[in-house]
């Protein structure tokens, strides 16, 4: 059985092909996400993607994604393939499955994803039971690499970073307020753009502001998208992304204290899910 596997966030795209256990070809392409990316600009991807494939022999091709979790949204990036594979089944599914089958299998527990975004919801090994509202950068996304850069990017423009932060910024990164936001505005993916910057993170992650904004980034995801299940028995949870990956003690430490069990994280899921598509296929 030949599968063409694909894990989409808002900025970049991994894919697989796997010819029952073996990987035939690997690649990476922009982030398909319905909300941001038009179906012209999808089908384009999909088209370039063609191109680059070693066979176009395959079975099923399963994509997980990113702004997947409604069937209006499901109905592009299927339309987007069958533009160039009208014959293949395709089957769509958010990028918070693939983070449950990655990290608990058939086994349930919370799956979080902290990365240019964040989602949670309640998985019991087989779908989720229940979701945390996908509310985007503008409203959400607490936690995420997006809240992060959101915030890096207002203090900025406020004076209110510390001196070597704001020398960084500057040094690293266009800060011309127009191009921001411009390109925050007027051009795709401003989502993207504006996680970008949580690299700095990273980079000062001793700095006390650093810490301290990182702390709070971590505690709002715990109120509102962790506090959503307040109700929910099982309190392990796996997170998947690399904010998570980054900062796993700081965050472990913190759910520790507000009661949860930090029991996996994956900076990428896509090894993980490979597993589990080998594992599935009939024998």
């Amino acid at each position: 059985m030949t599968q063409l596997i694909a894990e989409s966030g808002s900025t970049k795209t991994s894919w697989k092909l796997l010819d029952g256990e073996k990987l035939l070809w690997s690649g990476r392409t922009l982030g398909m996400n319905p909300y941001f990316t038009d179906s012209i600009e999808l089908s384009k991807q999909v088209q370039n993607l063609s191109r680059e494939l070693p066979t176009s022999t395959i079975d099923t091709i399963f994509f997980y994604g990113a702004g997947c979790s409604n069937l209006a949204m499901k109905k592009l990036i299927k339309e987007a393939f069958y533009t160039v594979f009208p014959e293949l089944k395709v089957e769509v599914d958010t990028d918070l499955m693939a983070a449950a089958r990655a990290l608990f299998g058939s086994k349930s527990g919370i799956v979080a994803i902290l990365g240019t975004g964040a989602n949670c919801g309640a998985f019991d090994g087989v779908e989720f039971v229940d979701r945390v509202p996908s509310l985007g950068f503008s409203l959400g996304d607490e936690g995420s690499a997006g809240f992060f850069g959101k915030y890096l990017l207002r203090d900025f423009y406020y004076k209110r970073l510390p001196v070597q932060i704001s020398d960084y910024m500057q040094q690293n990164f266009n800060m011309d307020i127009n191009y921001t936001l411009t390109r925050l505005y007027k051009q795709g993916q401003g989502n993207a753009y504006v996680a970008s910057f949580a690299a700095v993170l990273s980079h000062f992650q001793d700095h006390p502001y650093i810490h301290e904004l990182i702390q709070q980034g971590i505690e709002a995801f715990i109120e509102f998208q962790l506090g959503y299940f307040k109700q929910w028995p099982d309190k392990n949870i796996g997170l998947v992304g690399t904010v998570g990956s980054v900062h796993e003690r700081l965050i472990g430490s913190t759910l520790k204290n507000h009661g949860w069990n930090l029991v996996r994280v994956i900076q990428d899921p896509m090894e993980a899910l490979l597993d589990f598509h080998i594992a599935r296929q009939p024998s």
